[in-house]
């Protein structure tokens, strides 16, 4: 079962780079694709929201630099993350996976830019349910 999706952070776009729809998230469960492991950190994310993907093993080949509306979040969330990122290509997604194997979280993203969202700073009813991260 997919948590409900709460904004209460100014931003209610669902475009690429923006949150994740519930029908998003479930295609990325149900049907996820090619998933390719990242190595990705806080730092990679630079203030204009683009970061580049770097696959963690050679034969991923190339991977776009992506977008993502709210880079403050994005890196916050990469800075207490313990575990593994994968790239989804079919969704445009970022999934998180704890240490445990478990999905841990989902990130919208864009290979086109936009305007960078004014968001509040992430609370509980915001971006987590449980132990699964999303909305962001």
């Amino acid at each position: 079962m997919l948590p409900h999706f709460i904004h209460q952070d100014g931003c209610t776009q669902y475009a690429a780079g923006h949150h994740v729809h519930w029908i998003h998230a479930k295609k990325c469960v149900q049907e996820p694709g090619r998933a390719v492991e990242l190595l990705l950190t806080s730092s990679d994310v630079r203030d204009d929201g683009w970061f580049a993907l770097r696959a963690a093993f050679e034969h991923a080949g190339d991977l776009p630099e992506v977008w993502m509306h709210a880079p403050a979040d994005l890196r916050e969330l990469l800075a207490g993350h313990r575990g593994r990122v994968f790239w989804l290509p079919r969704w445009h997604a970022l999934r998180f996976v704890g240490l445990d194997g478990g999905a841990t979280g989902l990130v919208n993203v864009g290979t086109e830019g936009g305007a960078l969202c004014v968001t509040e700073r992430p609370g509980p009813e915001r971006t987590n349910r449980g132990d699964f991260t999303y909305g962001l």
